[in-house]
């Protein structure tokens, strides 16, 4: 990301809302094998841990497709989605939650989105609160509200979330919460950029080149 440059006056919003989530160690797996042998998801799956159900449907979306045994199967997906999330599983519903969003698996449905983010969100699962923010900074499956979407941000920053440190940054920086705030927008790109989240980083230093102009 260029923020500002060649004189420009806005930030760009990031979102991770349309992406799966992913589990370091299972693709670590599924790198580090010759084939992706997902026999063992599907037993854990049946005898009830959930977290296999949820990797298992990633699974089947595509992490390192080529390697795995398995064609790639959105509906089976999204099978395993809900049932992990019915599990209370928080993870598998935020992915459950992007295949509502993306319609992948099941038919297109941006409120029962919001409403699996919501859950997640409640539950602690902080992308799920970025999600959450972003349907609501959009307008996507809830009526639009920047107001709303700062306040869900900024309770997933206090908790250490660096991409809603930076789109709560934004949100100040675009004058989207009231008037342009160039004092609190520095503020939450730097702890974006302090919780690793590296656009914050260089937001917050193309904030600092501009105010030397």
């Amino acid at each position: 990301m260029r923020p500002l440059q060649n004189g420009a006056s806005n930030l760009t919003l990031k979102y991770k809302m349309n992406k799966f989530i992913f589990l370091a160690a299972f693709t670590a797996i599924s790198l580090n094998a010759a084939k992706c042998d997902t026999g063992w998801l599907q037993k854990g799956c049946d005898a009830g841990d959930f977290e296999s159900c949820d990797n298992l449907g990633l699974a089947y979306i595509g992490i390192k497709l080529e390697e795995c045994d398995l064609d790639k199967n959105y509906e089976k997906a999204f099978a395993l989605f809900k049932k992990a999330c019915d599990g209370e599983y928080v993870r598998a519903c935020v992915n459950l939650g992007v295949a509502y969003r993306k319609g992948e698996g099941v038919k297109k449905d941006e409120p029962k989105a919001a409403e699996l983010y919501k859950k997640a969100c409640d539950s602690g699962y902080l992308l799920g609160c970025a999600n959450l923010g972003s349907l609501y900074e959009q307008g996507f499956g809830v009526k639009k509200d920047a107001q709303k979407a700062g306040k869900i941000w900024r309770k997933a920053c206090e908790a250490k979330d660096g991409m809603s440190c930076f789109n709560l940054g934004v949100l100040y920086y675009n004058a989207m919460l009231g008037e342009k705030d160039v004092a609190n927008a520095k503020n939450y790109l730097q702890k974006a950029c302090a919780y690793g989240w590296k656009d914050g980083c260089d937001a917050a230093q193309a904030i600092e080149k501009a105010a030397k102009r």
